[in-house]
């Protein structure tokens, strides 16, 4: 039995419904009994639609709804994983990013395992002539997609640096595993961009949607989820550092500025006040 949970994320222009074969083999693993599975959903329609009063949300509102869904969905005292597809590994690493520059590392402790499938961590430019001419260059996640933006290599560098490469958990690093793998037989998202910098990448049997699909020839993906969580969820948990002491309270002899009347020094018996010559 594993005590977790598990958070599946969808990529663009999907939703919940794409993980129902993956989630349904993997619930029924024995060796995964125990785990409560959760799918996050997101609006992210295929066109977007210029001069509406409804937006379609950015890479960094989805993120930030993310953290409301682990919080409210998922149990804080289970460990916790992600599976990701396609544009979903983008959303989830926002999501890290943020929570470890805003100082919260030590919380993404329970994070034991996180498994990205033809995530796009270099972009991709298939097919931009169509998605220029139905309208794509409207959609604020679509962006996220081409190749070479600042913000999402920013966003890997902080993961890379903050989390795989991290040893021990601090406010703004916390190690986790990161399983990055690449479709073989994928033409919207290339292994190089699937693979990026992570050292621990693979290639698994499937296209771009296929690689999603258990009942596909070959695959291997159910397989290869079910290796990974078990083995990350048995591993120990990472190494916590304490947290920083106070810094102690001024001590009478400072030096003290007062509100613009003066300066005092030493035992506070002598002081200089702004106009005394």
């Amino acid at each position: 039995m594993i005590d977790g949970d598990v958070v599946l994320i969808h990529g663009l222009a999907s939703a919940p419904p794409t993980w129902n074969r993956l989630e349904q083999v993997l619930s029924e693993d024995p060796a995964l009994a125990g785990l409560q599975w959760h799918r996050f959903g997101y609006r992210s329609p295929i066109v977007g639609i210029p001069f509406l009063p409804r937006r379609i949300p950015d890479h960094d509102d989805i993120a930030q709804t993310l953290a409301s869904f682990v919080q409210v969905r998922t149990s804080a005292d289970r460990k916790l994983a992600f599976v990701t597809h396609s544009q979903g590994g983008l959303i989830l690493q926002r999501f890290l990013a943020r929570q470890l520059n805003n100082g919260h590392g030590r919380d993404l402790t329970r994070i034991r395992s996180i498994i990205m499938l033809a995530c796009p961590h270099e972009g991709s430019d298939y097919q931009s002539i169509f998605r220029k001419m139905l309208g794509l260059n409207f959609h604020a996640q679509r962006k996220s997609l081409t190749q070479f933006q600042s913000d999402v290599a920013e966003t890997r560098r902080t993961v890379l640096n903050q989390i795989v490469n991290a040893t021990t958990v601090s406010d703004r690093t916390c190690p986790i595993p990161v399983h990055v793998y690449a479709g073989d037989s994928d033409r919207v998202v290339v292994r190089v961009s699937a693979q990026s910098a992570f050292p621990d990448s693979g290639v698994l049997p499937g296209d771009h949607f296929s690689i999603i699909d258990p009942d596909w020839p070959e695959s291997l993906t159910a397989e290869t989820v079910r290796h990974r969580l078990v083995t990350d969820f048995a591993a120990p948990s990472p190494v916590a550092t304490p947290p920083p002491a106070a810094t102690p309270p001024a001590e009478r002899g400072d030096i003290n500025i007062s509100g613009g009347t003066g300066f005092q020094f030493g035992d506070g018996n002598t002081q200089i006040n702004n106009g005394d010559r």
